[in-house]
């Protein structure tokens, strides 16, 4: 079937090892909210309340690096490969000195912010040190994030995968010995949580350099122009509304958690439980569009508009078929699926509740996903940034604030209507996508995105 239909032998020959890829480092974070679950229920709540605030700091470095998907995928398409040299010391300059801006944020900032929500003394310190020792990690987060992105727009997948699934192998043992204190090293509990994560990505990047440098036979990254780690405007410009983009949709969910912390540490607890298991799902959905970015800025730069629509049909149908399945599996097994996280009986119950309403709103999620890829082929960054401001921001937020604390089923929907909220954001973004989509594709009709030296 696949030889029968090159298209979809095309995406899948990017998809699989990418969401394989993401899947094994979101695991990690599933690791940490697992084995910290298991620890205590105090310290997987003060984790829950550090990583929603570091999170949107963390995800704008990572989708600032996000535009050297379609950069990238134009420039060795089009026989330019020494421009990616110059992508991607633009790229290094850029997570240097954003990721060092991050640290700073995380380390004097984030901890105000920590003490002002948790309501117990404990959850607040636990908070802070995760905090303390996972900031200078950040520039790591973003130079991993642009080598990932670097191989797989060459088409080149399987090494991402091969340091995720090490990553993920060092993460489980370096939790292991560090929150629970075993082979003689002290107890840690979240503050090893941080620590194991911190030591996981320099660990990643250093891995991407010595085989891009040092063994791959066909280098892609082979100079450091020194010119180009100051003046990283270009990747910049298309990079910081998609880095927005990204930040207010993580934002959105940090939001959450921090509305919800009003409800109790308990309460909190749930919330993380949720957000865990939605990102895990939520990462094929990640893969998917990042696999829209690079085809279709490589159908434009070789087809035109008739094969980004012939790709496009073929990903939106992957993705209704995955996203069903998770949907129906949600739905028999809300709760079980809990204890996976905890063995609190009423963060448990809590958290079966919240996921019947979570798994109704993959569908729009994974349709604005998949429809913010496609516009990232493009590089039309800038309209995605304002529709994910306006509809997760503008309706997401007051519209469940509404049902959970006014409406007349406030007392009855309790935290729940945040959820209730957020799909009715993620189903206005879609829609907003999608007629974006359409009206980029007619500014195109009949033409294709050359390959200029637009760098120099």
């Amino acid at each position: 079937m696949v030889k029968r239909f090159p298209v979809l032998k095309e995406v899948l020959h990017l998809l699989f090892p990418m969401v394989l890829t993401m899947t094994l480092e979101l695991s990690i974070s599933v690791v940490d909210t697992i084995m910290l679950g298991h620890y205590s229920a105090l310290h997987l709540a003060a984790v829950g309340l550090a990583s929603s605030l570091w999170l949107p700091v963390g995800c704008f470095l990572i989708g600032v690096t996000f535009c050297l998907t379609p950069l990238v995928t134009r420039h060795l398409h089009g026989r330019q490969p020494k421009l990616v040299n110059l992508y991607m010391s633009q790229a290094v300059g850029l997570s240097v000195a954003l990721g060092l801006l991050a640290s700073l944020v995380a380390i004097f900032l984030l901890p105000y912010f920590a003490s002002l929500m948790a309501t117990e003394e404990e959850t607040r310190q636990v908070s802070v040190s995760y905090l303390y020792i996972f900031a200078p990690a950040l520039p790591m987060l973003a130079l991993m994030t642009a080598y990932k992105n670097l191989f797989e727009a060459a088409g080149r997948p399987g090494f991402p995968l091969f340091v995720a699934s090490f990553g993920l192998v060092l993460n489980i043992l370096f939790n292991y010995v560090l929150i629970f204190g075993n082979f003689g090293f002290p107890e840690m509990g979240a503050k090893g949580a941080a620590l194991a994560s911190a030591l996981s990505l320099y660990l990643a990047v250093s891995m991407f350099f010595v085989y891009d440098r040092f063994i791959n036979k066909t280098p892609l990254f082979t100079r450091l122009v020194w010119r180009y780690t100051r003046k990283f405007s270009i990747l910049l410009n298309v990079g910081a509304p998609a880095g927005f983009a990204f930040a207010f949709e993580v934002g959105l969910f940090s939001s959450m958690t921090w509305l919800i912390s009003s409800f109790g540490d308990l309460a909190l607890g749930g919330g993380q439980i949720v957000m865990s298991y939605t990102s895990f799902l939520f990462t094929p959905m990640m893969a998917m569009s990042a696999v829209t970015a690079i085809v279709v800025a490589k159908a434009m730069s070789k087809e035109g508009v008739d094969g980004v629509r012939k790709r496009i049909r073929v990903i939106v149908w992957l993705g209704l078929s995955y996203v069903s399945t998770c949907f129906i599996i949600t739905q028999v097994f809300h709760n079980q699926i809990p204890y996976i996280y905890s063995n609190n009986a009423e963060v448990v119950a809590l958290a079966a509740s919240i996921l019947l309403i979570s798994s109704c709103y993959q569908f729009p999620d994974m349709l604005q996903t998949v429809f913010t890829g496609a516009l990232r082929g493009f590089r039309d960054t800038r309209s995605t940034m304002i529709a994910f401001a306006v509809s997760l921001f503008g309706l997401s937020i007051p519209f469940g604030f509404w049902l959970s604390h006014y409406s007349s089923w406030a007392e009855t929907l309790s935290l729940r209507g945040f959820y209730i909220g957020l799909g009715s954001g993620l189903t206005l973004l879609a829609a907003i996508l999608i007629v974006r989509f359409q009206i980029v594709l007619r500014r195109y009709e009949g033409k294709r995105i050359a390959s200029p030296r637009e760098v120099a």
